[in-house]
């Protein structure tokens, strides 16, 4: 996937309150033009008073096993406040309830700290305009839950074409833009495109949402 061109660069702030962790994420994003860590803080409720004094950022990197405040009710907080504001949460947790709470509390996107660097930058910088990142392996935990929870299928196809219908599954079984494209040697830009025709016709609004619909109603 080729990230997508951004006029400035992406304002973007880490509460994360692991210092290894913390300073790691602001060299490594850091080091790409295309994004300006602002600031990093260790809890929710200094972030969210610091807010007060910074310009509003284009996103924010929440953790959520965090001091005080959990980084779920961050998000909660901070979506009520600002709901443009992109919010990934980047976190060891995988279990389903923290998935969907995270969610349910406004939530971009979902992300694991295994995420290796150069997928984690992809996933941030495609955010802003690409709709909400899932790591494979939370796909697949919200895959699980829909399967369990018996939820009847739709019978509609919703006109997806063959090949919206080949991208809709190789999205859903976590391959990024980059890898679609080259699978069918097309555009990354042409995969977008694809991808943003299924979001219109699903009626979905994040992956989080595309995921869970392709799933419960067995279009995959």
């Amino acid at each position: 996937m080729t990230s997508p061109s951004v006029s400035k660069p992406l304002d973007l702030i880490i509460v994360e309150d692991q210092k290894e962790v913390r300073e790691g994420l602001r060299y490594l994003l850091g080091l790409d033009p295309r994004v300006n860590v602002v600031r990093t803080f260790e809890r929710v409720e200094t972030f969210l008073e610091a807010l007060d004094t910074l310009p509003t950022p284009d996103l924010v990197l929440m953790d959520i096993g965090l001091p005080g405040m959990s980084g779920i009710e961050g998000v909660r907080i901070l979506k009520k406040r600002f709901p443009s504001v992109i919010v990934i949460i980047l976190t060891v947790f995988e279990d389903t309830d923290r998935i969907l709470e995270s969610i349910r509390a406004g939530a971009n996107g979902y992300l694991l700290k295994s995420t290796k660097p150069d997928i984690l930058l992809e996933q941030i910088l495609g955010a802003a305009s690409e709709g909400s990142p899932l790591s494979p392996r939370v796909a697949k935990r919200l895959l699980e839950e829909i399967q369990e929870s018996g939820e009847p299928s739709s019978l509609s196809d919703y006109g997806l074409t063959a090949r919206e219908r080949q991208i809709l599954t190789d999205v859903v079984n976590g391959f990024t833009y980059r890898e679609i494209a080259a699978r069918y040697n097309i555009a990354a830009s042409t995969v977008k495109k694809h991808i943003l025709h299924i979001y219109q016709k699903l009626d979905v609004n994040s992956r989080a949402e595309f995921v869970k619909k392709a799933i419960r109603e067995k279009l995959v």
